[in-house]
């Protein structure tokens, strides 16, 4: 009968093991994608669940559009789980990942480059942390189904077009540490309702908020000096605008 127990046990660890082994995501591709040195302070894999996951320490290498080593596995990308270590987030890194729906993106990184999300239609919200201080050109364009994003307080430059058509974001609070909207920041917004300015922006660029067909009301702080041409054309719902 003891022989019998052990026996039994034995099998059902076996079956557990197996068990848990079927559920583990495989991973399916992998590589480097590091900016410094030979490129291998970072690494990266992509799982069948969809799950694309970047490691290591330091920069990550700044990409063409069509350059990331995942580019041709774009159309399979869900999440995207950047880990602690990473200082950069590199240009056109997740450029046309269109079915990618979420992001983690950890404090140790200061930057996100240019193009970095642009044409990932299917994220719906990106939380940035405190220890980023710019979001490059293009970071965000097309971004369709993004409805929202927090811009935290230490980021002092949005880059040119950095949300251009993100037509579901509802609502943007730009931070104390802010001096400068590029042109065309926020055009194309179509679902923007509110832009709460903080107090400490300087200047308003060409056509950053041009095509925000849904904003009501916008109330500039007294530390802006100069409005650029076009910043808020056709914004067909505007009701109201109080310039210092």
């Amino acid at each position: 009968m003891k022989k019998f127990a052990k026996l039994c046990t034995a099998i059902l660890v076996l079956f557990a093991v197996l068990t848990v082994s079927a559920l583990a995501a495989k991973v399916l591709h992998s590589g480097t994608c590091g900016g410094e040195g030979d490129g291998s302070n970072l690494t990266w894999t992509l799982d069948d669940e969809g799950t694309l996951r970047i490691d290591g320490n330091g920069r990550m290498k700044d990409y063409n559009w069509d350059g990331s080593p995942w580019y041709n596995y774009r159309s399979s990308i869900k999440s995207v789980v950047i880990g602690e270590g990473v200082t950069s987030i590199g240009g056109s890194a997740f450029y046309g990942c269109s079915s990618l729906t979420s992001v983690i993106i950890p404090s140790s990184v200061t930057s996100i480059g240019r193009s970095a999300f642009s044409g990932c239609s299917s994220l719906t919200s990106a939380t940035i942390p405190s220890s980023v201080t710019s979001i490059g050109d293009f970071a965000f364009y097309n971004c369709s189904s993004l409805t929202s994003v927090t811009i935290p307080e230490g980021v002092t430059s949005i880059g040119p077009c950095a949300f251009y058509n993100c037509s579901s974001l509802t609502a943007v609070t730009i931070p104390l540490s802010m001096r400068y909207i590029d042109y065309e920041a926020f055009c194309r917004c179509s679902s923007l309702i509110s832009v709460t300015i903080s107090e400490g922006m300087w200047k308003i660029g060409s056509d950053a908020f041009r095509y925000c067909s849904s904003l009501t009301s916008v109330t500039i702080p007294e530390s802006v000096t100069s409005i650029g041409q076009g910043a808020f054309s056709n914004c067909s719902s505007l009701t109201s605008v109080t310039i210092p």
